[in-house]
């Protein structure tokens, strides 16, 4: 079936990176597709191998379409919205597709928490550090400041192998305390380890404690 079929007059659909994106007429529209066809949209992701976006004129957070875990487990292409199954070649496209969008992207070890990749989106305005300096950074030292949202994560990952929208802590390198927003994916096989990949808007974070002084 269609996409197009799902869709009342006045939605358009494009693709923009390597997703495709259901453009509603507003968020009241937007809402009622999100909630009505959810399921049926979930199985078309999987089928046409693409995420899909649902969004209107001032989105700044569209609802994201994730696809049906059967169709993926049972050899289908695994879409960009769902990296569990993704090969190497699928992740990097994902990497490369997410850069061209704007957006930061952090591949953290699932098992020893250590950084295997940032791009160099991460700025040390937003981080303290540059991005080189956090490869082999084991994150849970940041988590350390917020351990009932990391324990959140990981059972989110476990259970639904997405977290769209994640809102949590974590202490800088410097010491400053910082909330931040991030969608998560688990995959299951990076290099022959489990990982979460984390993809965040530069700008989505705020200073809660700034770093100590001397």
């Amino acid at each position: 079936m269609s996409i197009t079929e799902y869709l009342p007059r006045g939605w358009e659909v494009k693709p923009i990176g390597g997703a495709l994106h259901l453009i509603a007429p507003d968020r009241s529209e937007a809402e009622d597709l999100f909630k009505g066809a959810c399921r049926s949209l979930s199985r078309t992701a999987s089928e046409i191998g693409a995420a899909l976006c649902i969004t209107w004129e001032g989105c700044d957070r569209p609802f994201q379409i994730a696809p049906s875990v059967h169709d993926v487990e049972s050899g289908g292409i695994p879409p960009m919205s769902d990296l569990f199954g993704a090969d190497y070649l699928k992740i990097l496209e994902f990497l490369q597709a997410q850069r061209h969008e704007g957006n930061i992207v952090i591949i953290t070890s699932n098992t020893t928490n250590k950084c295997l990749h940032t791009n160099d989106l991460l700025l040390p305005s937003r981080a303290h550090w540059s991005a080189a300096e956090f490869h082999g950074y084991d994150y849970l030292q940041s988590w350390r400041v917020d351990l009932p949202n990391y324990e959140k994560l990981k059972g989110l990952l476990e259970r639904d192998r997405t977290a769209p929208g994640f809102e949590y802590k974590l202490r800088r390198p410097d010491g400053a305390i910082c909330e931040y927003e991030t969608t998560y994916h688990l995959c299951r096989d990076y290099c022959g380890d489990e990982v979460r990949i984390g993809v965040s808007r530069p700008q989505d974070y705020r200073v809660l404690a700034p770093a100590p002084q001397g």
